[in-house]
């Protein structure tokens, strides 16, 4: 009664003759004298990544076995290099009139020159000014690189000229692959991010490049809901075989009919829904360490017709080729993406690259921007504006693929997963601005594009509605996101900044067991989490506002004093001589 006897008696009355007030004390009282009595500690939730106190990471997996996947795989050399200075072989001069016939000549020439230890035949360096080009450039060889002389008032400006709807660069090899005839894996469960399963066969070796073939069985779509998205309308639904997943990975050790692979995989390989398949790889066609730097690329269009499309489409294709890149590009005007990247192409970096005003209708299968259906693509630094999906992987993207430190602004659409089933992408340290993130089920959207995402992860991203699903068989996950949420996917602190700043990095620090500082580049992010100051801290921050904190945009432009190109060629004959 010593509560009691501390109240006037008019409220004593009040408190003790309500009993929804009798009975709320009563629960409190017992609630806390039970937690007193028992001192029930309080246990940390397990994440599924999270820092460990050594600066490394630490992975849970689920009952299966599956885990968040490891994406420092992605790019070029698979992130273990720096995408390299290649010397100039021949020079172009920029002149009036139509200069495909020059910058290709140019090209082929550098293709007929031998390898050099390093696997490079040498760049081709087009001069300052303009060069039209009213038809197509195209990179067959391996160890070729197009470059320019910069982005700016002296540098080179590349212009698709003309009204054709066409590719305009594209870095392509031959589709010759050739496959042995497939085994199966044995295993009942071959858990996401398992770089090893054991094969019916034993004739395979250490060095041998592999597909792994996951069948889209009807067992399986019919476990996702796939197979009908509604209205009595079966057309749209899946088909067996119309989703499988093909990894090209390569053997790097042979134990039995054990056998482990040099990449992991995104998608568990599961017995009862068909599981997995191998096949020994033979591509003699595919190209490999080629790229296209330093310059603006821009496309021609009709100034009279804002939504023109009889102008060029893609301004970089890759396809049929493997450690790629394209980097401190600019690009202007493109009806469809800036740097497509196909399902044939593996281990491509684009990073600092910059997309500005493009022209089209507003819709799909257009302003794709960043987009890729291969495996192990990098886009890092990236920015655009008006696009549709700006930073987008398609159908069936095999994975892992990685969009870091990269920005949309005001796009027309979202960024994402936008086609069926696209495994172990990860959006990190991403912001779009004015329209949503989403790893989700489309349904009847983009043909019956249904589960867009499986075991993909968004990591301290930003936009104005992140979605985040779940689909059966698979996991998503969002950490560290800002934004509306949607979605039964896998949350962890939302609207937080979170540690590491970048997944990527940190994986890839990792695996490689070294500081990765100097090649990760961040965007310094420099902020007082304080809301009361001290003087001296108000006053720092009062001086800093009058120089505003650099944006994305401008530190993709300072790209070449952080890592300038060379443009040294003395001594090398143009294209004409």
């Amino acid at each position: 009664m010593k509560i009691a006897s501390c109240l006037p008696g008019r409220l004593f009355n009040q408190f003790f003759f309500c009993p929804n007030i009798t009975l709320l004390l009563v629960i409190l009282l017992i609630s806390s004298g039970f937690a007193s009595a028992v001192n029930v500690p309080k246990t940390k939730p397990v994440l599924p990544v999270s820092l460990g106190p050594d600066g490394r990471l630490i992975y849970t997996t689920d009952a299966h076995g599956d885990r968040v996947p490891d994406f420092s795989w992605c790019g070029y050399m698979a992130g273990e290099q720096r995408v390299p200075f290649v010397p100039v072989r021949v020079v172009v001069p920029a002149q009036p009139g139509d200069a495909t016939l020059r910058i290709q000549s140019a090209l082929d020439y550098v293709a007929s020159l031998p390898i050099d230890k390093d696997g490079f035949r040498g760049a081709v360096l087009l001069g300052s000014g303009v060069h039209a080009v009213e038809g197509e450039l195209r990179i067959s060889a391996s160890g070729i690189v197009l470059r320019g002389s910069g982005i700016g008032a002296e540098g080179t400006i590349l212009v698709a000229a003309g009204d054709d709807r066409r590719n305009f660069i594209t870095i392509s090899g031959q589709n010759d692959k050739n496959l042995s005839p497939e085994t199966r894996i044995t295993d009942a469960y071959v858990p996401v991010n398992a770089m090893q399963f054991n094969v019916a066969s034993r004739d395979f070796k250490v060095g041998d490049l592999i597909q792994i073939h996951r069948p889209s069985t009807s067992a399986w779509i019919k476990a996702i809901g796939c197979d009908h998205f509604g209205g009595g309308i079966t057309s749209l639904g899946w088909k067996p075989r119309e989703r499988d997943l093909f990894w090209d990975r390569k053997i790097t050790s042979v134990d039995g009919s054990t056998i482990k692979i040099d990449v992991s995989i995104t998608t568990a390989l599961d017995s009862s829904f068909g599981g997995g398949l191998v096949s020994v790889v033979k591509w003699p066609g595919r190209i490999e360490r080629s790229g296209i730097e330093n310059m603006l690329i821009r496309s021609a269009f009709d100034a009279a017709n804002p939504k023109d499309e009889a102008h060029s489409w893609m301004a970089v294709v890759v396809e049929n080729a493997l450690n790629v890149w394209v980097r401190q590009v600019d690009f202007e005007h493109f009806a469809g993406s800036a740097v497509s990247v196909f399902e044939t192409a593996r281990q491509v970096t684009v990073e600092d690259c910059r997309s500005f005003a493009p022209v089209s209708e507003v819709g799909g299968q257009r302003r794709n921007t960043f987009f890729t259906t291969g495996q192990q693509t990098l886009f890092q630094r990236c920015y655009a504006e008006q696009g549709y999906h700006d930073f987008a992987t398609g159908l069936c993207a095999a994975g892992p693929n990685a969009f870091v430190q990269c920005e949309s602004k005001l796009p027309y659409s979202f960024s994402g997963t936008i086609d069926s089933w696209a495994s172990g992408v990860l959006f990190d340290v991403v912001n779009v601005d004015g329209q949503a993130l989403s790893y989700l089920n489309r349904g009847q959207d983009g043909q019956g594009a249904g589960w867009s995402a499986a075991n993909s992860v968004f990591w301290q991203c930003s936009a104005a509605r992140v979605d985040c699903f779940n689909p059966p068989t698979a996991n998503n996950w969002a950490f560290g996101t800002w934004a509306q949420f949607s979605g039964d996917g896998y949350w962890s602190d939302s609207n937080n900044h979170i540690r590491p700043r970048s997944l990527y990095y940190a994986q890839l620090s990792d695996r490689l067991n070294r500081n990765m500082e100097g090649q990760s580049q961040l965007l310094p992010v420099e902020t007082e989490a304080s809301s009361s100051p001290s003087v001296e801290v108000a006053a720092q921050l009062n001086a800093k506002s009058f120089q505003p904190p650099v944006q994305l945009i401008e530190w993709i432009g300072k790209a070449a004093s952080r890592n300038p190109i060379s443009l040294s060629a003395l001594g090398i004959r143009t294209i004409d001589q």
